[in-house]
């Protein structure tokens, strides 16, 4: 055997495949141990080898570990560490795998899924130059983790589920991502064709009927038909993905629904691999509609929404013609963040909506307008709005504009704006809204805590790094007060309100090599705490801050400001300490004022903060507080 630091063995003698690499430097001594002993086992190409390295597998508990890499085509022992094949030498062109070929294309290069007996054709299927199948612990991680991706990359989000319960199992992360328009794609596999009754289900394992149709009422709408679909052959299946990751991917994105039969998944693929195309369309620039309604503003503002988090610099540069401050919604945080016009305080703060009211006109890019970014629309708005989106029908639900652009290209409308309009004297003071609103906040009785929260996050958490909000008291504060550097810096699931979102939302950018921050409480990170042997497992860069109010502490201020009973709110907490320890991750406990020197570590793991605190004006409850 030679060259073995380049990591291909091979056996031969009619014996599966192995192949193997090299763990990276810095690997733990088990991992060099356990390649050193498959690399001296390969070598003697002895069919008694097999046996003792399956057993060897299982008896050193490496399962998964990154530390060891797999680079070649077939069916995994024990997940990743070994990958064993009878076709390693094969094109190995399943429709399972000539999709995996359409999602690398498109740039995908980590997926998330949980194996299951109907979909282990996508197992199979792995390769080079396919993507990776991060296994994660529960379905609902698959779409979460996948939609963590798609925000903070803008690419693809895709998650590998199984008939029936597996698919069900993701639609409330499916539902999250619809609805705050993020291009997620849940492929799955159904109930195998070839066992079917034309009239119905018949009891096949995980059957039903019409799996596609648990996604219509939420998935991305092209011409009025819902992008929820089930095929019963390979060639439509791969003819759809393609159309569907061109889709998806088109402003406005979306998320979207593909059902494979079991045994259509693994048929070997005999149509011709579609041509993907990937872009949005053109379409011709005409602000006639915008440049008649603006004619006579002299104080406008900007409102940039999760559909402009690729515009910073055109809207910066829109803003300063102008001297137009600018509002983010919760999905547009870090737009223009160089920008001295960017207003970093929500629309919930008095100084923040007096600045909108002050204005002659708003005009919106890519954002719907909808409820919790409005106070359910009792903002005051000004006379003349303009909207600036592909796809504006439901921000028309939520206002009456004066112009719309129609439009899918921002930087392009922005630009011809700055080009086709005046510009605009200066007439408020952005930089004295900010400090105004952030010393109020330090000193607030209500606030003081729930700020230092959050600027000990700004200052100790690095600009590249990413982070991930639960639906939490500390989330929102985090997740709508944080000044961030840059947009795709930080998720939060306002869209459907989705409460458990965090921890496996998280899990995505980690695994796509971002050191990334979970901000959680101790009740929805309930909903996912088997995904800590994820981040273990997986080796991901991530750190999850936990701040244990002892339940839903949301909730319980909602019964508060009710005048309820606190009842189903009270919750009891693990020993954070030994639940991290039994998954091998590090804790720390601390306090809000030493959490910077919690977060300076760079260490993954979980750290623990005990406080109750006070909600933001941001929810709903204290909307209409004086």
């Amino acid at each position: 055997m030679t060259n073995l630091e380049s990591a291909s063995l091979l056996f031969s003698n009619n014996l599966p495949a192995f192949a193997i690499t090299r763990p990276r430097a810095g690997a733990g001594i088990l991992a060099q141990a356990f390649w050193a002993a498959l690399a001296r086992r390969a070598a003697s190409a002895m069919s008694s080898a097999v046996a003792s390295l399956v057993s060897t597998t299982t008896s050193l508990k490496l399962v998964g570990f990154r530390d060891l890499k797999v680079d070649t085509r077939a069916s995994f022992i024990d997940d990743k560490v070994i990958y064993m094949s009878n076709n390693a030498s094969s094109n190995h062109q399943t429709v399972a795998g000539v999709i995996l070929d359409l999602l690398w294309e498109a740039g995908v290069k980590t997926t998330f899924g949980i194996p299951g007996v109907h979909n282990l054709a996508f197992w199979d299927a792995l390769g080079p130059n396919r993507p990776e199948i991060v296994g994660v612990r529960h379905e609902q991680t698959t779409a979460y983790a996948a939609d963590g991706v798609a925000r903070t990359t803008g690419s693809l989000g895709v998650a590998l589920t199984t008939t029936g319960p597996g698919a069900a199992n993701t639609l409330g992360a499916f539902g999250e991502a619809a609805i705050s328009g993020s291009p997620v794609f849940v492929i799955s596999s159904e109930a195998p064709i070839g066992k079917r009754s034309k009239d119905g289900s018949r009891g096949l394992l995980h059957e039903m009927d019409d799996q596609a149709a648990m996604f219509a009422p939420l998935a991305k709408k092209l011409a009025g038909v819902s992008m929820a679909i089930s095929v019963t052959d390979g060639v439509t299946a791969v003819d759809v993905a393609a159309e569907m990751i061109r889709d998806l991917l088109r402003a406005p994105v979306g998320a979207g629904y593909l059902g494979i039969p079991a045994d259509v998944l693994g048929q070997q693929f005999t149509g011709e691999k579609p041509k993907l195309e990937i872009g949005q369309e053109v379409i011709e620039v005409d602000i006639a509609a915008a440049q008649a309604a603006l004619a006579d503003a002299d104080k406008i503002v900007i409102w940039a929404g999760g559909g402009a988090v690729d515009s910073s610099d055109s809207l910066s540069a829109l803003a300063t013609h102008w001297n137009a401050p600018i509002l983010t919604s919760f999905a547009g945080r870090g737009i223009a963040a160089e920008s001295e016009l960017t207003v970093v305080a929500p629309i919930h703060e008095p100084e923040t909506e007096a600045v909108l009211a002050q204005a002659d006109a708003l005009v919106v890019f890519g954002s719907q307008l909808d409820g919790m970014n409005t106070k359910n629309w009792a903002i005051a708005w000004p006379k003349t709005i303009v909207l600036v989106d592909v796809e504006p029908t439901k921000t028309m639900r939520n206002v009456d504009p004066t112009a719309v652009v129609l439009n899918n290209n921002i930087n392009g409308v922005a630009a011809a704006l700055v080009s086709g309009t005046a510009a605009r004297e200066s007439w408020v003071d952005v930089a004295a809204v900010n400090k105004t609103v952030r010393d109020r906040l330090r000193v607030g009785e209500k606030s003081a805590r729930g700020i230092a929260l959050v600027e000990a996050i700004e200052q100790h958490w690095p600009a590249d790094g990413t982070i991930v909000c639960d639906m939490s008291v500390c989330g929102y504060w985090t997740g709508v007060y944080a000044v961030q550097p840059r947009s795709r810096r930080i998720v939060y699931p306002v869209g459907w309100g989705t409460l458990g979102f965090g921890l496996p939302a998280a899990i995505g950018p980690a695994a796509n090599g971002s050191r990334t921050l979970a901000v959680c409480g101790d009740g929805g990170v309930a909903f996912a705490l088997g995904e800590l042997a994820t981040i273990v497992q997986e080796n991901l860069p991530y750190t999850l801050l936990i701040v244990d109010d002892g339940g839903y502490g949301m909730l319980r201020y909602d019964q508060q400001v009710m005048g309820h009973p606190e009842r189903g709110v009270d919750l009891l907490s693990p020993d954070w300490a030994i639940l991290a320890q039994s998954f091998g991750l590090s804790f720390t406990e601390t306090t809000i004022e030493e959490l910077g020197d919690a977060l300076d570590l760079k260490q993954p793991g979980i750290i623990l903060i005990r406080e109750k605190l006070y909600p933001p004006k941001s929810t709903s409850p204290r909307w209409n507080e004086k």
